[in-house]
């Protein structure tokens, strides 16, 4: 069940229970990251327990409620619809509309505008940089080798910090001190032991064979106003009828057995041009990291 994220918050979800008046417990599962918030709810004399969900990022979450669970996406629209109506049939009639915009352009467009946390398992190369491949805007935790080295909730609990660089490409440790970081891993040539002493190197930085989990906050902090102002043409297109395909993609028509041919471009774009020309801009030549 998908819910909308927009004011006011938190965003809350109504379940029914078998009683009124009887206390559960319940539990919110994060999905991204399987964080968990726990607590007590006392049903109403509807049998109604109201359980507030983690309003600070879009995501999936399972709510147990005693003995029964429930699934719930909170996605924050591209247009919100309490802006667009004065009746709640005219707020919900722009909802779904604008949900069917939303999917459109979630299928086309090689990226979504959301605001997700997002969990990366790598490993270290040896070097003072973690590199990351997603659009993030802030570390929320670090796990090396399955230890916690850096929450952002607390960081005064932690020797060190851990931060974004400021081309948002990798992961570093921040030092207060001047420090010429190592951009790659050093080269480890064999030697043989001396009479004297062994020579071993002390790594910093992200060793190479430590595995790390990295909590990542990623995407859109807000919708773009390129992308709001294309969801709300979709959305005239949708309440209007503009979308039939048989309007737009006709590439020849003969009227002697109704020969009809349709343009390639049916099975391509979102029906509108203009909003195809605002998507483009964010196409991606590579969509996901591999070996040519």
């Amino acid at each position: 069940m998908e819910i909308l994220r927009v004011p006011p918050y938190p965003v809350s979800v109504d379940i029914e229970m078998p009683a009124a008046s009887t206390s559960y417990s319940y539990k919110v599962v994060d999905m991204a990251d399987f964080s968990i918030i726990t607590g007590n709810v006392i049903s109403n004399i509807n049998k109604i327990v109201t359980i507030n969900l983690p309003s600070s990022y879009d995501g999936d979450y399972e709510v147990q409620v005693g003995t029964k669970k429930e699934y719930y996406s909170l996605r924050r629209p591209y247009v919100n619809p309490n802006t667009k109506g004065t009746t709640a049939s005219e707020i919900a009639e722009y909802a779904q509309h604008e949900e069917l915009a939303r999917a459109i352009i979630d299928a086309v467009s090689d990226e979504e505008f959301y605001f997700e946390k997002k969990v990366i398992e790598t490993t270290g190369v040896g070097a003072d940089y973690l590199p990351i491949w997603d659009k993030a805007k802030d570390v929320l935790k670090v796990y090396e080798n399955n230890v916690l080295v850096w929450d952002a909730a607390n960081p005064e609990d932690y020797e060190y910090e851990y931060a974004l660089t400021d081309d948002g490409t990798a992961i570093t440790i921040v030092y207060p001190d001047a420090i010429n970081k190592d951009e790659s891993a050093p080269i480890m040539l064999p030697s043989s032991n001396t009479d004297l002493t062994e020579f071993h190197l002390s790594y910093r930085g992200f060793p190479k064979t430590f595995d790390y989990k990295v909590v990542l906050e990623v995407g859109y902090p807000a919708v773009p106003s390129d992308i709001v102002r294309a969801t709300q043409l979709l959305v005239e297109d949708i309440s209007c009828g503009k979308l039939d395909y048989y309007k737009r993609y006709i590439g020849s028509y003969n009227t002697d057995q109704f020969r009809i041919q349709f343009d390639k471009s049916v099975f391509e774009g979102t029906g509108n041009l203009i909003v195809d020309k605002i998507l483009s801009k964010y196409s991606k030549s590579i969509t996901f990291i591999g070996v040519l």
